[in-house]
């Protein structure tokens, strides 16, 4: 098998799984505390610029995962309290950290020199694990591939299951009622400002996660990583929830999971199809937004049309029986 077929296969997987991450992220902000938080397009780049500054001057890779994680969280809380206690609309707020985020981006980017941050030869979290893999016989993508699905894959599990059960804690259920209905959640003595701060906290701490993981297996980090993260996190939610059922939480973490590997196969199918259009690769942003208009609209549709049957039947059913000669 070739190298560009086993890259097609195996590539998504690997950026599937990190950007399970990134949408859970988006998933507790948009679907449990019911805030579209525009900040990820800023978080984003920013930690992994950062990610990639911090290794080059000698952190251990771990440790610039836990700081990305720390700050991230901390980034979340500052959106929620420029909300909060600033009376600045969610919308708002998330573009205000999204312009902090993507400063602070372009502030390491001169402290590069003003070039992108590479991390080319410099130590990564998957480095360990690809050595072992080739020391045993394997080749060169084979050791890189299965290293970077075995720690980002333990990763992702070690949060999925966090996420189930935090969320089915007392904290984690107030974090939930607080989004569903804030009104009755105050009646019940929940604090929804501290709910939602925990909530955007944990939510942009996942996308900081995600960042960082992207940065150290791309070997890179821009101040262009962050466009379309949005659109990207959200296509993943809808295209899985559209798929798959989500009836209980657990469900849509699964939802999440799934949706997150179908779409990067759709994408990876795109730019293979771009490649047979004059300057295809350039409307690769536009194939996505027509992706989450279909992924969003045909579910619609198809319900409306359902609909539309059974009301037909309804009215054929209750129509006079026409009398017998």
């Amino acid at each position: 098998m070739s190298f560009e077929l086993l890259n097609f296969f195996f590539s998504p997987l690997s950026n599937g799984l990190i950007f399970v991450l990134l949408a859970l992220g988006v998933f507790i902000a948009f679907r449990v505390l019911d805030i579209a938080d525009l900040s990820v397009e800023g978080l984003f780049p920013f930690l992994t610029v950062l990610t990639c500054y911090l290794i080059r001057l000698g952190w251990n890779p771990l440790l610039a995962l836990l700081l990305c994680f720390v700050l991230g969280a901390v980034s979340g809380a500052l959106n929620a309290a420029l909300s909060l206690y600033l009376k600045i609309p969610p919308l708002l707020s998330g573009i205000i950290m999204m312009s902090v985020d993507l400063s602070f981006a372009l502030v390491f980017i001169y402290y590069n020199g003003g070039s992108p941050t590479l991390l080319g030869n410099y130590p990564t979290l998957f480095n360990w694990l690809s050595t072992l893999f080739r020391l045993a016989g394997l080749s060169t993508f084979w050791a890189v591939i299965l290293s970077k699905l075995i720690v980002v894959g333990a990763i992702v599990a070690l949060i999925m299951v966090f996420l189930y059960f935090f969320f089915g804690t007392e904290l984690g259920l107030a974090i939930r009622a607080s989004g569903k209905n804030k009104q009755m959640a105050r009646a019940n003595g929940i604090s929804v400002k501290a709910m939602t701060m925990i909530g955007l906290a944990l939510s942009s701490a996942l996308v900081a996660l995600a960042a960082s993981l992207y940065a150290q297996a791309n070997l890179g980090g821009t101040a262009q990583d962050g466009q379309g993260m949005i659109v990207i996190g959200l296509s993943i939610i809808f295209l899985g929830e559209a798929i798959l059922p989500h009836h209980t939480f657990k469900t849509h973490l699964l939802a999440i999971f799934g949706g997150s590997f179908i779409y990067w196969y759709i994408i990876q199918l795109l730019i293979k199809l771009m490649d047979y259009i004059p300057g295809g690769s350039n409307y690769l942003t536009l194939w996505k937004a027509i992706l989450l208009t279909l992924v969003l609209a045909v579910p619609y549709l198809i319900l409306q049309i359902k609909k539309q049957r059974a009301h037909k039947k309804e009215e054929e059913s209750d129509a006079p029986m026409p009398e017998s000669l």
